[in-house]
């Protein structure tokens, strides 16, 4: 069973060992793990950069059978190697991603449900769907809530449940997750949002986040 070190730690490096490494498409090698640090691409946000043994990680995927696949140009060996998660990559996503969660609770409070999300730079949005016709939030009240809620400096924590993950915002709730997050709301500083726009009965809300 590979264990994903990412659900558990926010660590950038250790020591794995390859399983497995067998030659793709485009040239690649696709590299199999005992354990990883790496967030594969999916659940709303784009997989981890960083190295193994020095070699570039181009890709990181989730492939049929359940298993963590980083692709790299180079055939590594079998056995041990060092794994580094590029941080700063990390973090961009991790406080997207945290972001999303804290638009979610603040519009479900009003009468919304939250659907889908999509936590990537520059497209970044959750996605909400009314039964009740609840009135969409104002631009600048929802931006005045996100920043209160930034202020406080909200503990952002990870606990398991009947083997399911949940990411916990302070009072605000909890939602199941497999992402990568940041431990505070505090860090969350710098988040604007851009445009709410509510066609039907969906409500789409856009967000980025500035650099820190």
């Amino acid at each position: 069973m590979q264990d994903r070190l990412y659900l558990n730690s926010n660590r950038l490096t250790c020591t794995a060992e390859i399983l497995e490494c067998s030659h793709s498409e485009n040239e690649r090698y696709a590299v199999r793990l005992n354990k990883t640090l790496f967030h594969p691409q999916g659940g709303g946000q784009p997989c981890d950069k960083g190295t193994i043994n020095g070699n570039e990680v181009l890709h990181v995927a989730l492939n049929r059978d359940g298993h963590i696949l980083h692709y790299l140009h180079t055939c590594l060996p079998l056995g041990p190697v060092e794994l580094r998660i590029d941080g700063s990559h990390r973090r961009e996503h991790a406080r997207l991603h945290s972001a999303g969660h804290m638009i979610a609770h603040l519009v479900e409070r009003i009468g919304w449900q939250a659907v889908k999300a999509h936590h990537w730079p520059g497209e970044s949005r959750v996605v909400f769907r009314s039964s009740t016709n609840a009135l969409p939030p104002f631009l600048d009240d929802l931006s005045h809530h996100c920043a209160k809620q930034i202020q406080l400096a909200q503990a952002i924590s990870i606990s398991f449940r009947e083997g399911r993950r949940q990411v916990a915002m302070g009072n605000l709730g909890q939602y199941p997750c497999g992402g990568t997050h940041v431990g505070n709301t505090s860090e969350l500083n710098g988040l604007k949002i851009i445009r709410i726009k509510n066609k039907k009965d969906e409500l789409s809300i856009h967000y980025e986040m500035m650099t820190e």
